[in-house]
């Protein structure tokens, strides 16, 4: 339902054709299935005294926030927040109205991405207007439920759903990252540790990246659950904070055991790289060792000088390998004699 344009019918009461940036709208009643809206019937659900909306927004387009920003149903807070360009993650009460913004994984037609975007929302009695600038994958999720009949009763389980399939993303990637640090760890112990470094430093990307989000989320909703309590909160806009943070905190300390362990886990595969290369040089540098001498020999031999000894004598050539063989089997006895390591 993205429209790009917002156009009025003529009339005493204009009605919109299009909403530039609607994506989705859906109207919740009690005991029916959720429906859906088209642009032309939002004015009037938003007046109907039954049930709750839900507007979409794509936020890249400008006049989706200019729609949202006169909406006169929302507190001048609220609007100010789809407008801003900055979006930290909070969860306030302003007025009628708790709005905010929470964390979300892109949703990606290749499968699941580790970037983490933002939702925006404000949350009242009887509706829920919610934005964000590229496609969120908790929010689809929702999307196509609702589209198969999920009813939600009351406006504050929307927000309260998306925050738990965000956990279940976060659940299934705890899952498949401890899969990968087992094999990982696995290779490393039969000494393949070169073939594991780049699986392993991807691991700790996604764990410090989603750590980050999951520690800001879950300290938002602890906040938001010790603030206050006004006598004239609405049931219909109750979110379970308590819950979410205990689930959020949980995922975020396997997150960050996750994250300890890749660490290890690098730190062991650089060990083991550092002493292969010393090895390597270890062994390089004995083997030029005990070259010298013979170079040595060969540089003497090869000098165009007189006097050499061998340049008339028959056999000079064995002669002189010989005497290379020679000193370089005498220095091998003496580095052996002071008791330096030759062992590679």
């Amino acid at each position: 339902m993205d429209n790009i344009r917002q156009e009025r019918l003529p009339g005493t009461n204009f009605v919109p054709v299009a909403i530039s940036g609607l994506v989705w709208a859906y109207r919740f009643r009690e005991g029916y299935a959720p429906e859906a809206l088209e642009a032309g019937d939002v004015p009037g659900a938003l007046l109907a005294e039954d049930g709750w909306l839900w507007l979409h927004f794509s936020l890249t387009d400008r006049l989706a926030r200019d729609w949202i920003s006169s909406l006169e149903q929302l507190p001048e807070e609220v609007r100010s927040l789809f407008m801003a360009s900055d979006e930290p993650l909070g969860l306030q009460a302003g007025g009628d109205v708790i709005y905010g913004v929470i964390a979300d994984f892109h949703s990606e037609l290749a499968g699941e991405s580790d970037h983490i975007g933002r939702l925006r929302f404000a949350l009242s009695e009887r509706l829920v207007i919610s934005g964000r600038r590229h496609p969120l994958r908790s929010v689809e999720e929702i999307h196509r439920a609702v589209q198969g009949g999920l009813n939600l009763p009351v406006a504050g389980q929307l927000i309260e759903t998306i925050i738990d399939r965000f956990c279940d993303a976060v659940a299934r990637r705890v899952a498949a990252m401890t899969d990968e640090l087992d094999t990982a760890e696995d290779r490393v112990v039969v000494d393949m540790a070169t073939t594991e470094r780049s699986r392993l430093i991807n691991v700790r990307r996604i764990t410090v990246r989603v750590h980050r989000q999951l520690s800001s989320l879950s300290s938002v909703l602890r906040n938001w659950h010790a603030r206050p309590r006004d006598e004239k909160d609405k049931p219909a806009m109750h979110i379970s904070s308590k819950r979410l943070a205990d689930r959020l905190e949980s995922l975020d300390h396997d997150m960050h055991t996750l994250q300890e362990r890749a660490k290890l886990l690098l730190d062991e595969v650089a060990a083991r790289q550092a002493d292969e290369t010393n090895r390597s040089l270890r062994a390089l540098s004995i083997i030029t060792a005990l070259l010298l001498p013979g170079s040595m020999v060969a540089g003497i031999f090869g000098m165009n000088t007189k006097d050499l000894p061998f340049t008339d004598t028959e056999g000079g050539f064995w002669f002189a390998m010989i005497i290379g063989v020679a000193a370089t089997a005498v220095f091998y006895w003496v580095l052996k004699r002071v008791g330096a390591g030759l062992r590679l």
